[in-house]
């Protein structure tokens, strides 16, 4: 049963072997791009094998669907090495009837000991058009796209076994699946950090093993991605921005010292009440929406420009987007922490997209693609816990850095700044517990200390930006009242990160 590769000229091999040199040099080694060209050139084997797999299999169609639709990662998304060992109705396992589709040269076990992570994607495709949800497994065979390092292009494998390019700017609009890596969750034979990592390991086999890098991408863990929480603004802080800007306006004091300690100029010690935790409260993209979309939408770093316009919008072949939030958190101990969060997001939900349809014949295949017309940002709630904010034991500001996840190997490097302590603290007589002695830094000076703290980083993802976060930042900066109908609109502050790409807020939300 070997594949019969029916194609007039091997695109995806012009693309593997004729491109530009600078493409294929990963931080100027030849081995590595030679490694890159091996991978490339097994994935399109795979993607041969795969197609002629799923037309002659039903069972084969319908457990994708069934695992993309558990959305083990909260995206629709099938790691291979989890599929090895099922059985379809022939009896075969996945991976015996991919080898039996495969040329000679070609085992799924040798691009597997290169791609551990090897994932399969049933997109979300415009219009309603194909989905895990609408994805008819009993009639509807997809193609095979292969998501590539090297072009914006997008390698397609036909049900026909036919093979070409769909151009930059064309989003399918029939069945396909997404050959990629997962950039969820990694393995221990890739990642020499792997078991520093807490979350829970997703699949084991034969000493290989695979987890989360976040708990917020596991989704037995988490809620999905669906269930954003509603925004609303507790009382306490309601209180505070009313005592703080519209009783003592000329006092400028902080907000979250009545949040976390009760204080106000008329009770001005108060004890830490851990009713409170910062949260990233919301998220969204910001400036150009086409700017934005294109800067976490790279496939590759050789983007096409048009009239000085840089467009790369294969955002389809990722599957939702993952953001990685990195908080630095200094310690009045001296002990610098970075806190790892991240969260998952559709296309759909951080950006209004509009699109314009068409039927082509000029390609290898006639069919009906999208193209993207206009785009507009939208903010979305993501409710990112961070600390009990305990000015005792942490520093005065705190450091977010927010980046969009394409790689998951990472390496470390230290981050050094200069941060404040309050000192302000002593044990109250009538409480006898520790309180915080007086407004803001108290009538004692702070104290300033310089912190290195270790972080990792990742080459290859979309650094956002990074912004500080003081305690003494106003979080509510504005409240509406609207008499008919009544209605009450906060306005809360939000940070830019300093390259411009997406801004976030940062609030206090009650926790028990």
């Amino acid at each position: 049963m070997k594949t019969k590769i029916i194609a007039t000229i091997s695109l995806i091999a012009l693309l593997f072997y004729s491109c530009n040199q600078d493409d294929l040099i990963v931080e100027g080694t030849q081995n590595q791009s030679e490694l890159m060209s091996k991978k490339n050139v097994l994935k399109e084997k795979f993607g041969f094998a795969l197609v002629n797999s799923l037309t002659e299999s039903q069972i084969l169609r319908e457990m994708i669907k069934e695992e993309a639709l558990r959305m083990f990662n909260k995206d629709y998304e099938v790691l291979v090495y989890s599929m090895l060992d099922r059985r379809l109705e022939n009896g075969m396992t996945f991976e015996e009837i991919i080898n039996s589709y495969a040329d000679d040269e070609f085992t799924l076990q040798s691009l597997l000991d290169l791609e551990p992570t090897l994932t399969i994607l049933v997109p979300e495709l415009p219009m309603n058009s194909f989905s895990a949800e609408k994805w008819d497994a009993v009639n509807e065979i997809p193609a095979i796209a292969i998501r590539t390092n090297n072009t914006n292009e997008i390698p397609l494998i036909t049900p026909e076994s036919e093979i070409g390019m769909i151009p930059y700017d064309a989003i399918p609009g029939f069945p396909v699946l997404v050959i990629k890596n997962n950039e969820r969750v990694t393995s221990n034979i890739e990642n020499a950090d792997y078991y520093n990592l807490k979350t829970r390991i997703v699949y084991d086999k034969d000493g290989i093993e695979f987890r989360f890098w976040s708990d917020s991408f596991d989704n037995k863990k988490n809620e999905n991605y669906l269930q954003r929480s509603t925004r609303n603004i507790d009382q306490v802080l309601n209180e505070a921005y009313n005592i703080y800007e519209q009783q003592y306006p000329g006092l400028n004091g902080w907000q979250r010292d009545y949040v976390y300690y009760g204080i106000q100029p008329s009770n001005p010690d108060g004890p830490f009440k851990y009713d409170f935790q910062e949260h990233i409260r919301s998220f969204g993209m910001t400036g150009n929406a086409m700017n934005a979309y294109n800067k976490i939408s790279d496939q590759t770093g050789d983007p096409r420009y048009n009239n000085n316009h840089r467009i790369n919008t294969s955002h389809w072949t990722e599957g939702f987007y993952e953001f990685k939030v990195r908080t630095i958190i200094n310690a009045k101990n001296g002990i610098g922490n970075e806190l790892i969060n991240g969260f998952t997001v559709s296309p759909s939900e951080l950006f209004q997209l509009e699109y314009e349809t068409y039927t082509t014949g000029w390609w290898f295949w006639k069919k009906t693609y999208y193209r993207l017309k206009n785009i507009y940002n939208k903010t979305i709630l993501i409710d990112i816990p961070i600390i009990n904010w305990d000015l005792d034991e942490y520093a005065s500001s705190i450091k977010i850095e927010i980046e969009e996840v394409d790689l998951t190997t990472t390496t470390i490097i230290t981050d050094t700044r200069t941060v404040k302590f309050a000192t302000n603290f002593g044990i109250s007589p009538s409480l006898g517990e520790k309180v915080k002695l007086g407004l803001k830094f108290g009538a004692s000076l702070e104290t300033t200390q310089t912190h290195t703290v270790q972080k990792t980083f990742t080459q290859g993802n979309d650094f956002l930006g990074e912004a500080i976060v003081n305690f003494a930042d106003k979080v509510v900066l504005e409240r509406k009242v609207s008499k008919f109908p009544l209605r009450i609109r906060w306005k809360t502050r939000d940070y830019t990160s300093g390259l411009g790409y997406c801004k976030f807020s940062v609030e206090p939300k009650r926790v028990q």
